[in-house]
């Protein structure tokens, strides 16, 4: 196939411009605001980048919450809070709906990055323009230990809400655990058990219909108060002293809220008393979850975009996910890497994530006022479990609450 001259041109014009862009990079320091998950692992790895590069990326590692706020105030100061901004979980409402994040299609244009290897980008995409590179996929899942649950007479995890609750109940009962479940008492534990039971939580126009009479999403707010009055979780989470995921890695637990990628933990002896004996569970009921996949992107006032790119590059690159996966279990958002660690026996449970990822239903992240109704659940659930409030009561509030914050965004 001939190429013509003006096509060759172009193409050398393109070349060109890359390499122009990474020289203007170098002898530059540039700031990564991230949360502790978000730090490179491989110090070796970074300090190569950095020498290779001349980039000086100088980390900052702060919890989600924090890492959202600060962004917020430098954003009304108008001042970058960070060169490069590591987003997740209530991301989309906090930071890229809110203006924070720069578009990246001019940087995706230049074609130094494949970013057909990736999957989830559509989930950063807002009409059109992309505001965050996939750095890890996770959907929220549940795994367990298959050898207490044999201990205490079952030879298959539950296929309803229900019996999980009274295969926990014979657990505890038979002192196999004497807290059988390891959720939080937060948002994520309520939506997972709503969602799976297969209400929707909100419809097309984003109204909550999760408080509907007879709902599904009032069912699971019931049951997962029921947990905590039959002591089936930790009192050590209502105290704050420890989350889900350290109290059943300590040990604690045969049933627990989880994510894409936590066996790698789960089943690593050096971290978690639970190995070699987790697997995943896959959603019952109905089964539906939601997704939350990590991103990188550039703050919109950040004065170092190029060294900002160069940074991402590497960030996303096939050597720093299987590093990050093998420190965290966090799974690669590249299909590549994904794959080859499949190959390799690496990634457990592989089937049964592929089974779960058929089961999604997302959750309205871009909405502006999604992220203050989330922490509100989150206070609201807690509150509720640690007074013995009314479960209905509990979600009236929580629409009540919801409406208010769309009335007032809107």
């Amino acid at each position: 196939m001939k190429v013509s001259k003006r096509i060759c041109m172009l193409l050398v014009l393109l070349f060109l411009l890359s390499m122009g862009f990474a020289a203007q990079a170098q002898d530059t320091t540039i700031s990564f605001l991230a949360p502790p998950w978000g730090v490179p692992p491989n110090e070796d790895a970074l300090n190569a980048f950095m020498e290779e590069s001349g980039i000086t990326v100088e980390i900052q590692s702060v919890q989600m919450a924090d890492l959202y706020s600060r962004v917020q105030v430098s954003a009304a100061a108008g001042e970058a809070p960070a060169d490069v901004i590591f987003i997740t979980e209530e991301g989309p409402s906090n930071v890229v709906a809110t203006g924070n994040m720069r578009p990246l299609n001019d940087l995706i244009d230049m074609g130094d990055l494949d970013t057909d290897d990736f999957e989830k980008l559509d989930f950063w995409t807002v009409d059109g323009d992309v505001y965050a590179i996939p750095t890890y996929l996770q959907l929220v899942m549940m795994d367990y230990n298959a050898a207490r649950l044999a201990e205490a007479g079952f030879d298959a995890p539950p296929t309803t809400w229900d019996e999980l609750h009274s295969q926990s109940m014979a657990i505890k009962a038979a002192g196999v655990d004497d807290y059988p479940i390891a959720f939080g008492a937060i948002s994520w534990s309520w939506w997972l058990m709503a969602l799976s039971m297969g209400d929707p939580m909100f419809d097309e126009d984003l109204n909550p219909v999760f408080a509907d009479e007879g709902s599904k999403g009032r069912e699971a707010m019931a049951l997962l108060k029921t947990f905590f009055d039959h002591e089936l979780i930790s009192p050590e989470i209502l105290a704050g002293s420890i989350n889900q995921h350290g109290l059943f890695w300590s040990g604690v637990g045969v049933f627990h809220q989880a994510w894409q990628g936590s066996l790698a933990v789960a089943n690593n002896p050096e971290r978690s008393q639970q190995a070699p004996d987790s697997k995943y569970l896959v959603l019952p009921e109905v089964g539906n979850t939601w997704s939350f996949p990590a991103g990188i992107g550039i703050s919109v006032d950040s004065e170092n975009v190029d060294a900002a790119w160069e940074f991402i590059k590497w960030y996303v690159s096939e050597g720093t996910q299987t590093d990050i996966y093998n420190a965290f279990g966090l799974y690669p958002s590249r299909v590549s890497v994904a794959a080859a660690l499949n190959d390799e026996g690496v990634i457990q449970g592989y089937d049964e994530i592929v089974e779960q990822s058929m089961h999604t239903n997302e959750l309205p992240r871009f909405a502006l006022w999604w992220g203050p109704w989330a922490a509100t659940v989150s206070e609201v659930i807690k509150e509720a479990m640690q007074t013995g409030m009314d479960s209905d009561d509990v979600i009236d509030a929580l629409a009540e609450e919801w409406n208010e914050l769309k009335e007032e965004y809107e």
